[in-house]
Order: structure tokens, then C-alpha cells, then sequence
């Protein structure tokens, strides 16, 4: 099993054991109280960190390491008007705004 294999099936634990956890602690199960809904959210948001941290690891494993190194390229000349004209002419076929409609 490769590594990326590996962290598929750790995600797909998170997500199904987070899934009914929230169940569970929404209806009380086995004797034990509801849990608050803030509770529930906090839980949640611990395993999206989780989640989006073996993301980041599934990248790194299907893609390979990030090179942060900046590549000196050139910029290309954008223009893609070849005229020297200067100045500006409306180009917009709309008529002008009639009344004052500032909020």
C-alpha cells in the first residue's frame, strides 16, 4: 500500500468516526447527555485541521515537495494594443446614468 493509499483510508476513518461522533453526541447514546452544540463544533473544526493537514501530505505525496524558490522569468509584454494612441475614448456603447441613484 502506498503512502497516499495510507492517507486516503486515515481520511476516510476521520470523516466516518467524525460523522458519528456528531450523531452520537447529538442524540445522547448509551446513557451519556447531548452534548452542546458548541462542543460539537469545536470537535469539528479539530478535524478539519486534521483533514487539511493529511491534504497537505496527500499533495506532497502524489506531487512531491514544493520548491518555494522564486525562477527568474521574464515578463511578456502584455500590451495588445499596437497603436501609439494615447488617449482615452469610451468604449462602453451604454448610455449615461440618468438620476441620482447613490445609496
Amino acid at each position: 500500500m502506498t503512502e497516499y493509499e495510507k492517507l486516503l483510508d486515515r481520511m476516510h476513518f476521520e470523516i466516518g468516526s467524525t460523522l458519528m461522533d456528531n450523531n452520537f453526541s447529538r442524540k445522547g447514546i448509551g446513557g451519556a447527555e447531548p452534548q452542546p452544540e458548541s462542543e460539537i463544533l469545536r470537535s469539528n473544526r479539530r478535524t478539519y485541521m486534521n483533514l487539511k493537514i493529511m491534504m497537505l501530505r496527500l499533495e506532497r505525496a502524489l506531487y512531491g515537495e514544493k520548491n518555494y524558490e522564486e525562477a527568474e522569468t521574464e515578463i511578456s509584454y502584455r500590451n495588445a494594443d499596437t497603436s501609439n494612441n494615447t488617449e482615452s475614448e469610451q468604449l462602453s456603447s451604454r448610455s449615461p446614468r440618468i438620476g441620482d441613484f447613490s445609496c
